[in-house]
């Protein structure tokens, strides 16, 4: 019985993909070498984690995300400034927040924990925080380290120039490798089309 480790996520197309890619070579530059920066390739934005999962449960995972994308029509979101879990000064994980139609994208998150819970995964403790991972602390960082990214965190303003379109929900497939994570897509599950929207 093969487990695999899964995710549920909103993908990004290629432009956000390169601009948070140049967000994060910026940042780099200003010499915060005590973080480990996500692939610009793989910048997605996490709805639910599920963890190792046995294959033969895809199925049905898929089937459940499909009825809960059905749910929803498309909307738009944006990107917006800089912050840190758990706290700016005490940095383990740098991220960019998310703007735009972000009660719709809470309403869908809730609705895929739902329907996770629904198929045995246990519910997140913490209440779904709108924002994409840009980089994670390396194991060990020093206080003084943490505050100098907090310095810089502090100093740079950021709002995007460009919007993501959410029209599908993706299971998603990680790897883990001493170079990083690798995902591949098992599933979309498309959201629902306006009427208004249909071609006839």
């Amino acid at each position: 019985m093969e487990n695999l480790r899964l995710f549920i996520a909103v993908e990004l197309p290629d432009d956000v993909k390169t601009e948070l890619g140049n967000l994060q070579n910026k940042l780099q530059n200003q010499g915060l070498d005590d973080l480990k920066w996500v692939s610009s390739n793989s910048l997605h934005i996490t709805l639910k984690f599920l963890g190792y999962t046995d294959n033969e449960k895809i199925e049905s995972i898929s089937r459940k995300l499909d009825e809960v994308s059905r749910q929803f029509n498309p909307f738009e979101i944006g990107f917006k400034r800089l912050g840190a879990f758990p706290a700016l000064s005490r940095v383990q994980v740098l991220w960019v927040g998310l703007s735009g139609e972000l009660g719709r994208l809470q309403m869908l998150a809730g609705e895929v924990e739902n329907g996770m819970a629904a198929l045995g995964f246990p519910p997140e403790k913490r209440r779904f925080t709108p924002h994409l991972t840009l980089a994670r602390a390396r194991p060990g960082i020093m206080p003084a380290s943490q505050q100098a990214i907090a310095d810089v965190i502090g100093a740079t303003t950021y709002i995007s120039s460009v919007t993501v379109k959410v029209a599908s929900v993706s299971l998603m497939g990680s790897q883990l490798f001493p170079t990083g994570a690798v995902y591949s897509r098992l599933h979309s599950a498309r959201l629902r089309i306006e009427p208004e929207k249909l071609a006839y």
